[in-house]
């Protein structure tokens, strides 16, 4: 049996036309592998989250789920930076949920990222990341990471403050993200993260930055990014990985990889063991709860109510139609149709769906007001 390692920072298809890992794919080579669990941590977006965490506990492995989250230069708010020789770029943060709180936190700091940060890609800033910290555990990222970048741009002195930073927030929830991916500007990175390590005790933890499923795929998601890119194969600028060796790793390979610190490898499994989010998916009695935005009815309404209510006015819609074409439907025949109105609310209702049907017909009608197909 091979020693159990945790890829804890991993990019699927919700990385959009930037990394092509599937889920039950990428869950089932994690069981041929034995790996006690898997994160994801998609771009900027928790949008696999769900599809996730549902096939990953279908395999019967623990899901991780998690955000690579972008951090805006200066603040959300503050776009159209211009690109001299001080322009900063977005940096980069692994945040992992430990339970439902984080990843309600996951969820407020990447709908934040789009509604608000959003400049070509969602980003966040330091004072959301502390608002919604509590139940978050935090990597320091690949070469776009956070400290890495301040590092590279800025010194060691400037990397140590983002570091500090960053503790003074996640205190012994922080860990410091080595790679060995065969990208020659880790071999700076690294001696320089080790050292860092013991002067702030910041533990460090081995990592891969996955972004395909296998070694042969590389080329596959080269193709994917010069199409989100509008860029060629031979484009000399187009961007890219640096290597052949982002892919879905064995707990054999990454132990190789790291075998004169294994204890990084082990350390993968120390914060898989502190991550365990539950999902509440079922009622008492076996029924599905589906977990939807809560819809704002009229005058306070049950959601029931407000179906009834519009589905009343739309059934007085439908005779009036009826009535234009040349069809009338007769009065007397107007209760039968309404008791079938009541049927089908009834439907509705036992399966749980009333939520979803109230949502579902209020964007539908915004689109046909604004005349959008």
């Amino acid at each position: 049996m091979s020693r159990p390692f945790v890829h804890l920072h991993l990019h699927t298809q919700y990385s959009l036309l930037e990394a092509s890992l599937r889920a039950p794919e990428t869950l089932k080579k994690a069981k041929t592998f034995e790996m006690p669990a898997v994160a994801i941590t998609d771009n900027g977006n928790m949008f696999g989250a769900i599809e996730f965490y549902l096939n990953a506990k279908k395999s019967g492995i623990k899901p991780i789920i998690g955000l690579d989250a972008f951090m805006a230069p200066q603040d959300r708010f503050t776009k159209n930076e211009k690109r001299d020789n001080n322009y900063q770029p977005n940096t980069r943060l692994v945040l992992l949920a430990q339970n439902l709180e984080g990843y309600k936190n996951l969820c407020q700091l990447s709908s934040i990222g789009y509604q608000e940060g959003f400049y070509y890609k969602p980003r966040i800033d330091w004072e959301v990341l502390e608002k919604y910290s509590s139940n978050l555990i935090v990597l320091s990222g690949g070469l776009s990471g956070d400290i890495v970048t301040h590092f590279r741009r800025f010194g060691a002195d400037a990397a140590r403050e983002r570091l500090k930073k960053l503790k003074s927030i996640f205190s012994d929830r922080l860990y410091l993200e080595v790679n060995r991916t065969g990208v020659k500007e880790w071999q700076e990175v690294e001696p320089f993260l080790v050292e860092l390590s013991k002067l702030e005790n910041v533990p460090l933890v081995a990592s891969n930055d996955v972004y395909y499923l296998n070694k042969e795929d590389q080329l596959a998601q080269e193709v994917l990014v010069c199409i989100g890119s509008n860029k060629t194969l031979q484009d000399e600028s187009r961007w890219r990985l640096g290597s052949s060796e982002f892919y879905f790793k064995s707990s054999d390979q990454m132990y190789d990889l790291f075998k004169d610190c294994p204890e990084l490898c082990e350390r993968t499994v120390e914060i898989a063991d502190r991550c365990n989010l539950e999902f509440r998916l079922e009622d008492s009695s076996g029924k599905s709860i589906y977990h939807l935005p809560t819809f704002p009815t009229t005058n306070n309404l049950t959601l029931v109510d407000e179906l009834r209510r519009l589905t009343q006015l739309g059934l007085i819609d439908r005779f009036d139609e009826a009535q234009k074409r040349g069809e009338e439907v007769p009065a007397a025949e107007h209760e039968k149709y309404r008791e079938r109105l009541e049927y089908e609310i009834g439907v509705i209702d036992n399966m749980g769906f009333v939520g979803y049907f109230l949502i579902v017909q209020d964007f539908i009608n915004w689109a046909k007001e604004n005349n959008i197909p």
